[in-house]
């Protein structure tokens, strides 16, 4: 074929291309093209090939079109233009970005190419640049919704969320119904507190397009933020059912189950949610947490060890390992691994403030005080205002009697308090000079924390036989303070008229006390390793009655449980001495001492006073022959031996002060304390000696089996209690071993447990009403030796006659007073 025949057959080619593209017969048109093409390279038709392509959204070859074209014609501004759609289109804004510059520099009136730059910019991480571009093109089409949304994407991208919610908002005024705009509009909302306002995007989002997926999980979010649990599931499983294999509305799903607390259906959504995404570190970590809350120790161990050998330095692994390990302290681990490992996750990220609480955690339940104390004191550094550091800091210096800057600490955390603040450990505040006012109110926001997102079980119909149902919930089965005052209590119970279980949550640590408590009761139910739903549904198919909780807000307690509200009746007893502020707690057990008549007002609970003291007691309490030597006791061979074997947190400043003065006032004695934490008797030691009394003064007992412990009291001459917190089980096993009690009557139910004692002994000229009375009268006890053997007397004739010491009677009382309250709050119509 001729030239000129070669050209006017790939012009008439290259027409009848363009005429099939306009009518839309694109089969046609592509062969055309390449035909045309194939006869003789011409720019022009480079050109209109590459805009059918890119219609198409055939990037790549549209792309090596216009290089084409810009090869025949470098100075083709359509050529760069097209070029430049291509690369961009492909993720390359890089390469799309000399283009779009060179054909706005010869047309810089083009506002569509300034918004393109615009958006090249962003993706490479250049928004003030981008924001520049956009600028630009706004002068040029200032009505452009698109380019007001790109802007305010720019603007927030800089930090400055004001401008980008005006350019949102001027997008909106063009496009009142565009999608992303609402979604990012609804963000911004969502960041700033304006819940309903972002609630609102998402529901007109969803209005207008009820599959976008984004306008659910606005929602979700929004409801989230606001706490409205049953709402965020429920939207956030709307936008899973519209996007099955996107991670991010399944994470959305599956964290808003685990804080509704519905933890099995959160692992099986984290658990789809790794088959999305094998290899996410958090993810696994989020999972192990729920395993962790379901009790499930093993599974959450085995995640978290899969996702450390993967990540090695995943700061969050670490953590969480420490804290599960932490968890399982109870269940017999060692605490150097939980500690090791939180170690690990404070050295890989030393900012954050959850690994160095974990730490502080850990190492107070390992009894490690001193790491216990440096982990709190950081906390503190990072995060001044955070509640829970500082309560726990206080309790922990209180342990280790570390008093330097105590005071100014609960000073600090009781001024909090009383300013609403959350996050404060009620039971941290029995032994602080709080009032019962500050106690209730400290104890109902602690209630509300711990109940939050937890649903009341289903109680099912279970046929009876005509006994009272009672249930004791506890941790402390075993060898523990708690279990050594009520064992032959539960001995004791009426089985003809009440089916007693004990619900264990704690170890069982093989003991003869564990022994002898599971054979006391008709039922013992291990429930250390269920979830507290599946604990609360075990009570609740048993029919109890009456729960009563024995731990209240000591180390340790499963609040939830009873948040649950597995039985009709729940009741406080005997583990915490103060209110639990909770509505789902109808009665606390007391004596008319440590509640006196008159102060039901600071108990959310109805207050029942059992007719003597509150406090069970174990006439079986052994207390072994052999009495020690006092050598052997580390105590001088002469001298008056004030004792207190109080745990040290309940020792005070204000009190160290008047033993001070009674041991400078009483020539030789010496004061023989419990040794605790070995941070106590240095710290006690220089205490002392800051208040003019010699070091080896103080004598510091070392942990002995219990019939032992009882024993070496028989070398002492007199028991000094503790104030705001007095001596509870350490005071009842004074006065079983024979020694006297000192005490002064506190303001709260935690400081007249001592009270409570003496009078239902016998004693209650030992309970005085101020400290300078009870320094006067242990010092008068110290100086007439004659009257503290007329005290002993009457404690040893009181072991046998007192009902202090009488099981079976305060068993008859106890029962009694369950058979009014099931008057009082059972149920209606199932009264008996």
């Amino acid at each position: 074929m001729e030239p000129n025949e070669t050209a006017e057959r790939a012009t008439a080619l290259h027409r009848q291309a363009v005429a099939a593209h306009r009518e839309g017969r694109i089969a046609d048109a592509v062969p055309l093209f390449q035909q045309s093409l194939a006869l003789r390279k011409d720019a022009e038709v480079y050109l209109d090939f590459g805009a059918l392509l890119a219609a198409l959204s055939h990037w790549a070859p549209a792309g090596a079109v216009y290089a084409a074209a810009l090869k025949l014609a470098p100075g083709s501004l359509d050529a760069h233009y097209g070029l430049a759609l291509a690369h961009h289109a492909q993720g390359r804004p890089a390469e799309a970005e000399p283009h779009y510059r060179t054909v706005l520099a010869s047309c810089p009136g083009l506002g569509e190419a300034w918004n393109n730059l615009g958006v090249a910019l962003q993706e490479q991480g250049r928004p003030g640049e981008a924001e520049a571009a956009y600028r630009a093109a706004l002068r040029h089409q200032p009505g452009d919704a698109g380019t007001w949304k790109n802007l305010g994407v720019a603007l927030e991208g800089l930090g400055r969320s004001a401008e980008a919610e005006a350019a949102y908002r001027e997008a909106l005024a063009r496009n009142p119904d565009h999608a992303v705009t609402l979604n990012n509009l609804g963000g911004l909302a969502l960041a700033a507190g304006r819940l309903e306002e972002a609630g609102a995007a998402g529901r007109r989002m969803a209005a207008l397009n009820p599959a976008d997926r984004l306008a659910w999980m606005l929602l979700g979010n929004a409801a989230h933020a606001a706490g409205r649990w049953a709402e965020a599931v429920r939207v956030n499983a709307v936008a899973v059912r519209l996007a099955p294999d996107d991670p991010a509305p399944r994470r959305n799903l599956a964290n808003a189950l685990a804080v509704s607390g519905r933890r099995v259906e959160a692992v099986a959504e984290y658990r789809a949610l790794l088959g999305l995404r094998p290899d996410s570190p958090a993810v696994a970590v989020e999972l192990a947490v729920e395993l962790c809350g379901l009790h499930d120790t093993a599974g959450a161990l085995a995640v978290l060890r899969g996702v450390i050998g993967r990540h090695p330095d995943h700061g969050a692994a670490w953590r969480v390992l420490g804290r599960v390990l932490g968890r399982a302290l109870a269940g017999g681990f060692q605490p150097d691994a939980a500690l090791d490992a939180l170690r690990r996750a404070v050295a890989l990220d030393p900012g954050d403030r959850a690994g160095w609480e974990d730490l502080g955690a850990v190492a107070t339940l390992a009894d490690r005080i001193a790491l216990s104390i440096e982990a709190l004191r950081r906390v503190r550094r990072l995060f001044p205002a955070y509640n829970p550091a500082l309560a726990q800091l206080v309790q922990q210096q209180r342990h280790a009697c570390e008093w330097r800057d105590l005071p100014a600490l609960e000073s600090d955390l009781i001024g909090r308090m009383r300013a609403g603040a959350l996050g404060v450990p009620p039971f941290g505040l029995l032994a602080a000079d709080t009032a019962p006012a500050d106690q209730r109110a400290a104890a109902e926001r602690w209630a509300r924390q711990k109940a939050e997102g937890v649903a009341a079980v289903a109680r099912p119909a279970v046929p009876g036989d005509g006994r009272l149902r009672i249930g004791y919930l506890s941790a402390d089965f075993h060898e523990h303070a708690t279990a050594y005052l009520m064992a032959e209590l539960l001995e004791r119970h009426d089985r003809a008229g009440f089916a007693v279980t004990a619900y264990s949550t704690g170890i069982d640590d093989g003991s003869p006390m564990r022994r002898r408590l599971t054979a006391a009761v008709e039922r013992f139910v291990d429930l250390r390793d269920r979830s507290d739903l599946d604990a609360a549904r075990a009570i609740a198919a048993d029919g109890i009655d009456i729960l009563v909780d024995l731990k209240g807000y000591t180390a340790f307690a499963r609040t939830a449980i009873l948040a649950a509200r597995p039985a009709p009746v729940q009741v406080n007893w005997l583990g915490y001495p103060g209110t639990m502020g909770a509505d789902f707690i109808d009665v606390i057990l007391a004596d008319a001492v440590t509640i006196p008549p008159g102060e039901e007002g600071f108990y959310s609970e109805a207050v029942l006073r059992l007719p003597h003291c509150y406090q069970p007691n174990d006439r079986h309490r052994a207390i072994a022959e052999r009495t020690p030597s006092r050598a052997e006791s580390g105590l001088p061979e002469d001298g008056f031996v004030f004792c207190c074997f109080n745990s040290p947190y309940k020792l005070t400043p204000a009190l160290f002060d008047v033993w001070a003065r009674l041991l400078r006032s009483v020539p030789g004695s010496v004061l023989w304390l419990y040794a605790g934490n070995p941070l106590v008797a240095g710290n006690l030691r220089r205490e002392a000696a800051a208040r003019g009394v010699a070091a080896e003064r103080l004598v510091f007992a070392p942990p002995r089996p219990l019939a032992e412990h009882l024993a070496r009291h028989r070398l002492a001459d007199l028991f000094l209690d503790t104030l705001p917190y007095n001596a509870h089980t350490t005071a009842s096993d004074a006065l079983w071993a024979g020694l006297p009690v000192v005490t002064c009557r506190g303001a709260t139910f935690a400081g007249r447990v001592a009270a409570s004692l003496l009078t239902t002994v016998g004693l209650p000229e030992l309970v005085t009403e101020s400290l300078e009375a009870y320094e006067a009268l242990a010092l008068d006890l110290a100086r007439g030796p004659d009257r503290l053997v007329g005290l002993k007397a009457r404690l040893a004739a009181a072991r046998g006659t007192s009902p202090l010491f009488d099981a079976t009677r305060f068993a008859g009382d106890l029962e009694d007073a369950y058979r009014t309250i099931w008057q009082r709050f059972g149920p209606a119509g199932d009264r008996r």
